[in-house]
């Protein structure tokens, strides 16, 4: 992923932690889940959010992102196999 997409996740999602952030995942499979207390790194184009006081956790290969959409409080990642990821407050 272009580092400039990844310099504009980041900042999406600074604004996030450590406050309740729900997931959503929709496609082939569907889920949603809450993460408490978020906290995030990006390391070699791998997202890790996780929560930071229970085992609760999301890795997305950013490689696998063709869409990218950022609003206030809210991102969804476009990843191939139509599925993408809601992150938001």
């Amino acid at each position: 992923m272009e580092e400039k997409m990844i310099v504009r996740i980041e900042k999406c999602l600074d604004k996030m932690i450590h406050k309740n952030v729900k997931v959503y995942q929709n496609g082939f499979i569907m889920n949603q889940f809450l993460i408490e207390n978020m906290v995030f790194k990006i390391r070699n184009d791998i997202l890790n959010l996780k929560d930071e006081t229970k085992d609760i956790y999301l890795v997305i290969n950013l490689n696998q992102v063709y869409q990218v959409e950022i609003s206030e409080k809210k991102l969804i990642l476009y990843i191939d196999n139509d599925t993408n990821i809601e992150i938001s407050l």
